[in-house]
């Protein structure tokens, strides 16, 4: 992107619009979920948590690459995640984070799976048609989400794991990575869909999100 005509601009917008997430997402683990009480409502703040920390190291690594301190997102993530093995504990606290952002993932495919996004949006004043199509789109979304952060931070655990830096991608290099399987090209198509879908399903879901 960095390499398109306005990709820079672009890579900040995805910046600005990544930590705009991170801080809600925060700002949501920290004072949200009032209408949720005991275990409910820890869990949701957990989950917000680790969404800011997801949302917030996807932003900052657009913001590099658009400031030309790196080249993508997986060499700013083999740099950072290099760095931190070599901390005492490091390799624990590199599979956490691996853990963390599978467990957002994993949290996602059951969230478009189950459907359970529904309660998030009021789509009471639409058609029947056009109510089926917001679920479509918002199952099929946080289904490819999910399994592309899967995707990252299943590479992000075998780097902590095998003590090689090399292995630990961002997005692009999980995608670059998938790209390279059997019937890669057809498997990130189907993710780019899912990544439309779920960008189509935000659109309405800022539009009539429950507050």
């Amino acid at each position: 992107m960095a390499d398109q005509p306005f990709g820079k601009i672009l890579l900040w917008l995805v910046a600005v619009g990544m930590i705009a997430l991170a801080l809600w997402q925060a700002s949501e683990a920290i004072w949200g979920y009032h209408n949720r009480s005991g275990g409910k409502r820890v869990r949701k703040q957990v989950s917000s948590g680790a969404k800011a920390v997801v949302y917030a190291a996807l932003g900052v690594g657009a913001a590099l690459v658009a400031v030309g301190s790196g080249s993508s997102s997986s060499q700013s993530q083999q740099e950072a995640t290099s760095g931190v093995l070599a901390w005492p504990g490091g390799q624990v606290i590199v599979v956490v984070a691996a853990l963390v952002i599978i467990g957002v993932g994993v949290a996602g495919v059951v969230k478009g799976v189950r459907k359970s996004f529904a309660e998030e949006i009021d789509t009471s004043a639409m058609s029947p048609t056009a109510q089926s199509a917001v679920a479509r789109l918002g199952q099929v979304g946080y289904i490819a989400r999910g399994l592309a952060l899967g995707v990252v931070g299943g590479l992000l655990g075998y780097a902590a794991l095998t003590f090689d830096a090399q292995q630990a991608k961002g997005l692009d290099g999980a995608m670059r990575t998938t790209l390279q399987q059997p019937f890669g090209q057809f498997l990130l198509t189907a993710v780019a869909l899912g990544f439309v879908a779920f960008g189509l399903f935000a659109f309405l879901q800022a539009r009539y999100r429950r507050m």
